[in-house]
């Protein structure tokens, strides 16, 4: 089973989201993992200025946010936050085709979930301290932004920050504030997978967690040979499963089998 969805633009309205993802970090002072395939990624781009740039300019980065230890002084150093960041950005833009697009004409979210989410998301800045894993703060009087937090440099795998990012791009694409009706408990959910973005503003259609899990389907079923293996396939699906089992108010009734692919449960 493959999915369709139907971007839908973000919708004004009064007042200020913050809409926040996961678990709260203790620290700021972390250790990179070798089991995040941070040294699996890193050469299939090779830290080049070219696709830095890009990046840096796409998703608004700014020296502030990603200095002092975040990487900006050190901007290949896969052990820092910044880097790490960039790993998950290349993975979303050249994990399911190397000619990736601005048109959301396909299905398929690997082809310009990318693109995407840099028009999407206002600015992307490097934080420090007891946060969830990302949060995005967007409002018609506000400096709309996106925050990446120690959870989400530290305790995701590089497929995981990208499916994060694609996440937080449709909070600020859609506004789609989470509940509080599911497994993962207060400020996760959706309520269902399909109608999923809700809230004061929001638009209509499959919410944040949602394309959480679009992600990892498209990218487990489709990613370029030599941007995947069998241990980050089955990353991909234990983390869109993880999402179905726990991150919706009514269960979605599927399920993504070790292939990528889907299957009914109910």
């Amino acid at each position: 089973m493959k999915f369709k969805i139907l971007i839908a633009l973000a919708v004004s309205g009064l007042g200020l989201l913050t809409s926040q993802h996961g678990q709260a970090a203790t620290s700021c002072s972390r250790n990179a993992s070798s089991a995040q395939f941070d040294s699996f990624y890193a050469p299939l781009w090779g830290c080049q200025q070219v696709f830095i740039n890009d990046m840096w300019s796409r998703f608004h980065f700014d020296h502030d946010d990603w200095d002092q230890g975040f990487g900006f002084e050190d901007a290949c150093n896969d052990t820092l936050p910044l880097k790490r960041t960039f790993n998950a950005l290349q993975l979303l833009a050249y994990g399911v085709t190397a000619t990736p697009t601005c048109s959301t004409s396909s299905s398929n979210v690997g082809l310009w979930g990318y693109c995407w989410a840099g028009s999407n998301i206002d600015e992307l800045d490097g934080r420090c301290g007891d946060s969830p894993r990302a949060k995005t703060a967007i409002g018609p009087v506000i400096d709309n932004h996106t925050e990446l937090f120690m959870p989400f440099f530290f305790d995701e795998t590089v497929v995981q920050r990208a499916g994060t990012i694609f996440h937080e791009a449709r909070h600020a694409n859609g506004w789609c504030v989470h509940t509080n009706s599911c497994a993962d408990g207060t400020g996760s959910c959706d309520p269902n997978f399909w109608s999923g973005c809700v809230g004061v503003g929001s638009s209509s259609g499959v919410g944040a967690n949602g394309y959480t899990v679009l992600y990892m389907n498209w990218f487990a079923t489709t990613a370029r040979a030599g941007w995947i293996n069998a241990a980050i396939r089955a990353d991909a699906v234990a983390e869109g499963n993880h999402y179905l089992t726990s991150r919706f108010g009514t269960d979605p009734c599927f399920r993504m089998n070790s292939g990528g692919g889907t299957f009914n449960v109910c």
